[in-house]
């Protein structure tokens, strides 16, 4: 798999929140996919609150994380709420700045409390 393949994005919008689950590798090859389909959707439909769900992610690298970083940040200071579910931490980046959940609906249980 090369570029575009190497990434599957399934969105869903439920409740004033979109769902964006991430399969496979979030990288250099694979950034431009997510900025045309993720990233177009947040900012031209002015997303506030997003679940990024990097739990069949298999590898990230630096590109991929500072694309991921953009997008949170964005919702944020748009006054929204962004979440990063990942049960558990496997790439090597820092990842405390970020709003975690081990899974969407603890995501959705605290946007909408």
């Amino acid at each position: 798999m090369v570029g575009d393949d190497m990434l599957e994005i399934d969105m869903t919008s439920k409740y004033g929140i979109l769902f964006v689950r991430l399969f496979g590798e979030v990288s250099r090859k694979t950034r431009k996919k997510l900025n045309d389909e993720a990233g177009a959707l947040i900012k031209k439909a002015g997303i506030l609150n997003v679940v990024f769900n990097l739990e069949n992610v298999s590898f990230m690298d630096e590109s991929g994380f500072k694309t991921l970083v953009k997008y949170y940040n964005l919702c944020n200071k748009n006054n929204g709420i962004s979440f990063i579910c990942l049960s558990k931490n496997r790439f090597n980046f820092d990842f405390t700045s970020f709003n975690m959940v081990p899974d969407e609906l603890s995501a959705h249980y605290l946007i909408n409390v």
